[in-house]
């Protein structure tokens, strides 16, 4: 699973340079991923474990993130609900782990 991460903690544009180094970047990011999304609200069942969900595009200032776990939180399963409102499809499990790369 890919997350799209904002630079926060290491600005890797400013850090010097062998500050980094034991990074292992992606030479390329895959065009899909597997993702756990909701579609439309509801129980359970509307979480649904997608393998082909596109990755999603990089924007200046963030990363994209290989999530090693991830996990379904209470805000998850608020935004499932339809308790918050959020636009759909979206991606859950909002906080996760994993290595940076791209």
């Amino acid at each position: 699973m890919l997350s799209i991460a904002t630079r926060r903690i290491a600005n890797i544009s400013t850090a010097r340079p062998m500050a980094f180094a034991s990074f292992r970047f992606m030479s390329s990011v895959p065009s899909t991923m597997r993702a756990a999304v909701v579609r439309e609200t509801g129980d359970a069942h509307a979480l649904k474990m997608e393998a082909d969900f596109p990755t999603p595009e990089l924007k200046p200032g963030q990363v994209i993130v290989k999530n090693q776990y991830a996990g379904i939180n209470f805000i998850d399963t608020y935004h499932r609900k339809g308790l918050y409102a959020r636009d759909l499809p979206f991606i859950g499990g909002q906080e996760g782990g994993g290595e940076v790369a791209a």
